[in-house]
C-alpha cells in the first residue's frame, strides 16, 4: 500500500536532533579530562595507549566521513575529538617521566609534528580511497568505516588494564565519562529514529562504549569505597594498638613506681 514504508516526519527531526546532541558531546567530551590533567599537573592513572588508539580512530573516522561526504557536524566531530585526544596523549609525556617531562617546547614540537603527520595520512588516504572507488574497489572505504568503530571500543581496554594494575580508578575525569556516555546514548537514540536498515555496527559501537564507560564509573566509586573502608579499618587497628601501647606503658610505669616505693620502705 502507498505510504506503508513512509517514515513519519517527526522521526527525521528526532534523528537529527539526537544525532546533533550526541555529536556535540562526542566532540568535546575530552575537554574535562585535558583540564583535569592541566589543573592537577598529573596524568597518573591514565592509559596513554587509550588516547593513542582514540587519536588513530579519529583519523579513520575523519577519512570515512570525508569520503562519504557526511554532514558538516560529522565532518568536524572527528577532527575536534582527534586533536584533543592527541593533546592528552602528549600531556602524558609532559607530566610523566620521559624526555619530554616538564618541557613545553619539546612537548609542543611533538604535538605539531604528530598533527602534521596524521593530517597527511588522513588527506592521503582520502585521495587514495576516492581513486579506489573510481576503479570500483570499495573495500578500502568499508575498512575505513570499520576501523574507527573497533579502535573506539578497544581503546578502553588499556584503561581497564591500568585500573587492574593500580587496583583503583584514579586520574580519570568523571565529567569526561559522563559526556562520553551521553554521547553514546544520544547517538543510539538517533539510530532508533533513522530509516531502515538499522545500523548494527554503529549501534554495537555506541552501546559498547556506553557499557564500558559505565563499568569504569562503577569501579571508580566501588574501588574508592573499598579502599576508603580498608584504610579506615587500618587506622582503627592502629589506634587500638596505640591505645594498647599506652596502657602497657602506664602499667609498666605503675609497677616501677610500686617497686621503688617497696624498696624505700624496705630500707
Amino acid at each position: 500500500m502507498k505510504g506503508e514504508n513512509t517514515i513519519p516526519s517527526h522521526y527525521v527531526v528526532l534523528e537529527n536532533v539526537f544525532g546533533l546532541i550526541g555529536t556535540a558531546f562526542w566532540s568535546f567530551q575530552l575537554v574535562p579530562q585535558a583540564y583535569k590533567n592541566w589543573r592537577g599537573k598529573s596524568t597518573k592513572g591514565l592509559s596513554q595507549a587509550m588516547f593513542l588508539l582514540w587519536t588513530t580512530s579519529s583519523i579513520f573516522f575523519g577519512i570515512y566521513a570525508i569520503v562519504l561526504d557526511l554532514s558538516i557536524p560529522l565532518l568536524i566531530q572527528p577532527q575536534i575529538f582527534g586533536i584533543i585526544a592527541l593533546f592528552i596523549y602528549v600531556q602524558c609525556f609532559y607530566y610523566c617521566p620521559s624526555m619530554f617531562e616538564g618541557s613545553k617546547i619539546k612537548s609542543g614540537v611533538l604535538f605539531v609534528i604528530l598533527t602534521i603527520l596524521l593530517t597527511g595520512i588522513e588527506v592521503g588516504s582520502v585521495y587514495g580511497i576516492r581513486y579506489a572507488n573510481m576503479r570500483n574497489i570499495n573495500w578500502p572505504e568499508m575498512v575505513s568505516g570499520i576501523i574507527p568503530a573497533v579502535l573506539l571500543v578497544i581503546g578502553l581496554v588499556p584503561q581497564f588494564i591500568k585500573i587492574y594494575q593500580l587496583k583503583r580508578v584514579i586520574g580519570i575525569s568523571m565529567i569526561f565519562m559522563a559526556f562520553d556516555m551521553l554521547g553514546a546514548f544520544f547517538s543510539v537514540l538517533s539510530l532508533v529514529f533513522r530509516p531502515p536498515p538499522f545500523d548494527t555496527l554503529a549501534s554495537f559501537t555506541y552501546i559498547s562504549v556506553f557499557t564500558l564507560d559505565g563499568l569504569i564509573v562503577f569501579l571508580y566509586y566501588f574501588l574508592n569505597w573499598y579502599h576508603s573502608r580498608k584504610q579506615s579499618a587500618i587506622n582503627n587497628n592502629n589506634n587500638e594498638e596505640n591505645d594498647l601501647s599506652i596502657i602497657v606503658v602506664d602499667d609498666v610505669k605503675r609497677n616501677d613506681a610500686i617497686q621503688q616505693v617497696s624498696e624505700i620502705n624496705n630500707h
